[in-house]
């Protein structure tokens, strides 16, 4: 079995208020959703804003409703063809979903929300900004980075164009 590896190092670095524009409409929509949720039934909202938090990556590969309005996707590094998955996506929104666990459950949650919740938003934000490969803690722990949506296109038509870029065969 071989798996084929696309190394690319003509990703251009995303400018961080173009990911932190991306993560609010996220935000925002994930707000809605629960606000509309919690009128129905509130352990529905619950459970499914939590899940919203982990899984927004992996509904559309790698594409938010954030990222998709911004131009940005999320790519698994160096495996570029490589789908993100359900897994993947926990693990780079985990802090977010902390966040958001924390958020919707009254009183006790709202305490640790500031105490824990964002003190550690507030630090992806300063890995975004300040890391000069533009990754965050989740970027880091699923092996994952953004890229500009057409870059992602320009440069995976190119691969498809000419086989002999950057590709290797691992055994």
């Amino acid at each position: 079995m071989s798996d084929k590896v696309f190394v690319n190092p003509r990703y251009k670095k995303v400018h961080a208020v173009d990911r932190y524009m991306a993560k609010g409409l996220d935000l925002i929509f994930l707000v809605i959703a629960t606000l509309v949720l919690t009128v129905l039934w509130y352990p529905i909202a619950a459970i499914g804003a939590v899940c919203y938090a982990l899984f927004h990556d992996a509904f559309n590969d790698g594409v938010s409703p954030g990222k998709m309005i911004v131009g940005l996707k999320v790519i698994r590094y160096p495996e570029e063809g490589s789908l993100v998955t359900w897994k993947i996506s926990a693990l780079r929104n985990i802090s977010f979903a902390i966040f958001t666990l924390f958020a919707i459950v009254p009183m006790i949650g709202w305490i640790l929300m500031f105490l824990v919740g964002i003190p550690l938003l507030i630090f992806e934000a300063y890995l975004l900004y300040s890391l000069e490969s533009g990754y965050r803690l989740g970027d880091i722990l699923a092996g994952t980075r953004v890229v500009s949506l057409r870059d992602y296109r320009d440069i995976m038509t190119q691969k498809e164009d000419s086989p002999e870029i950057h590709e290797t065969e691992n055994q």
